[in-house]
């Protein structure tokens, strides 16, 4: 250890409490006052919020925060609607489904033994459950977008050379996760049975039973990386992005509702019948029972229904209009599903809807960067920082690699190949160049420029000496042929 050493100023001859606080460590790096590598010896104290925490109503004594809203209505709601369901499962789709790579850090060196620990992991992560691990990747943004939060079980290895390494992640069902009041833990709840995680990091073991402190290896809690959407009604929870348009989802679901029982009873509209005359009293309940009951569905469509009206008697029947009906139905619905796709940004086209713009024209192009944008891009930079820095950094030990999902490809093909056959024309782009931009390989002898033979230059003096030319050529031919004859004739 360096040797300790005073150090006196000239004021510390009038100041008898210098040798309580002129206290310096001589080390190879000079002198140090002994006050400030004692403070570095503490362990750093991480950072505190001083804010008001929200106001709860614990439930079932486990301080569990309550959910901010019913979470399986929403299920309910995407069950019963296509354009909610179709949202959801594309964002899950255009994030997860493009595939992704391992890529070194800049300024990094390749480590085999580093890279083939996160393959690993990677293709062992479901353990005892058939999941792979982009599935549960693409489990979690579905429950992000139709409920606005997600959770992923870890496990740790508990014996091993690899012991206290993550070897293993599930989806856990957002519906099923309540958040304890001081973030530090959940607990996922089925019935009225209960298993508890900690938060994904934090030091310490609780018991999976109990959610308390526990030293028992056996009955160890796994851990939990939670996301949540933003929602400013809740501290703890997220919330979808369709919350605002749920009113929309059950107007379509309102729609869809009136076709079925429009159709269901066999088209027939809404009516008014009208009985004059001397009619029994049971007459009208019976003529409305057959209508209501026994001429609806397919199998009764051609039933018959025959009235025998007594003396100065008569049978009204007065069909409603159903067309208004229809035609506002038509235009209500559009809104309504136009509301639904607002809400995730989705342009139409990738759920199946053809739709042209305003013009006549296709806004696909358009629409589908701002999708992508505000959406897409969001979403993976957040997933690839909490795969990177949660599993691979912490979670593996593994500081060499990050993990990176394939951007969703926004090119349109058809216009590319247009562009590229005009360069290929004028002499701007070999076929090699060509080849590269689309990922192919090269071939020798492809650097080679071209230029359409087709293209003549403009001008008063191009154009005389291409009609000299010309000329010249025909006068040739003439002349050739007028050989050729000379020679039959003798």
């Amino acid at each position: 250890m360096p040797a300790i050493k005073r150090a006196r100023t000239v004021e510390d001859e009038y100041d008898d409490s210098w040798a309580a606080t002129a206290l310096y460590v001589h080390t190879t790096k000079g002198l140090y006052p002994f006050s400030i590598l004692k403070a570095a010896e503490k362990k750093e104290e991480k950072a505190k919020s001083k804010q008001l925490k929200e106001e709860q109503l614990w439930v079932e004594q486990n301080d569990l925060v309550s959910l901010p809203f019913e979470a399986s209505s929403l299920l309910t709601l995407k069950d019963n609607c296509s354009y909610f369901d179709a949202c959801v499962k594309q964002i899950a789709k255009d994030v997860i489904g493009q595939g992704w790579q391992l890529e070194l850090r800049e300024g990094k060196k390749e480590n085999s033994q580093e890279k083939d620990r996160i393959l690993e992991f990677i293709e062992n992560s479901g353990g005892d459950r058939d999941e792979a691990f982009e599935q549960t990747l693409e489990r979690g943004l579905i429950d992000w977008g139709a409920i606005g939060w997600w959770g992923w079980e870890v496990s740790r290895a508990k014996v091993g050379k690899r012991k206290g390494l993550v070897n293993g992640i599930w989806h856990v069902p957002a519906q099923t996760i309540r958040v304890h009041k001081d973030y530090d833990k959940y607990c996922q709840i089925r019935g009225d049975k209960k298993v508890w995680f900690k938060r994904f990091g934090l030091e310490g073991d609780i018991d999976k039973e109990s959610g308390k402190d526990s030293k028992a290896i056996e009955n160890r809690a796994n851990e939990m990386i939670f996301y949540r959407n933003y929602y400013p009604q809740s501290d703890y929870y997220g919330a979808p992005n369709i919350l605002p348009s749920v009113g929309s989802v059950m107007g379509l679901i309102g729609v869809r509702d009136y076709n079925l029982s429009f159709f269901d009873n066999y088209g027939i509209p809404a009516a008014l019948i009208v009985l004059k005359g001397r009619w029994d009293k049971s007459s009208a309940k019976k003529i409305c029972d057959f209508i209501d009951v026994e001429i609806k569905g397919s199998e009764n469509a051609h039933k018959t229904m025959a009235i025998h009206p007594g003396r100065d008697c008569t049978f009204e029947y007065k069909p409603l209009s159903v067309k208004e009906k229809e035609g506002s139905f038509a235009v209500y619905q559009k809104s309504l599903r136009d509301e639904v796709l607002v809400a995730y940004k989705m342009p139409p086209y990738r759920i199946g809807i053809a739709e042209e713009g305003s013009l006549g024209g296709s806004t696909a192009g358009e629409s589908t960067k701002i999708y992508v944008a505000s959406v897409v891009t969001p979403l993976e930079k957040d997933i690839e920082y909490l795969v990177t820095q949660k599993l691979i950094v912490e979670g593996l030990k593994c500081e060499n690699y990050i993990f990176e999902l394939n951007e969703l490809d926004l090119r349109d093909l058809d216009t590319e190949a247009k562009r590229d056959q005009i360069y290929f024309s004028i002499g701007a782009l070999t076929p090699n160049q060509i080849l590269k931009k689309q990922g192919k390989e090269p071939y020798e002898g492809g650097d080679q420029y071209y230029v359409s033979s087709t293209f003549l230059p403009i001008g008063e003096e191009a154009v005389e000496k291409r009609e000299a030319a010309l000329f010249a050529s025909f006068e040739e031919l003439k002349a050739r042929v007028e050989e050729i004859m000379a020679k039959g004739k003798n």
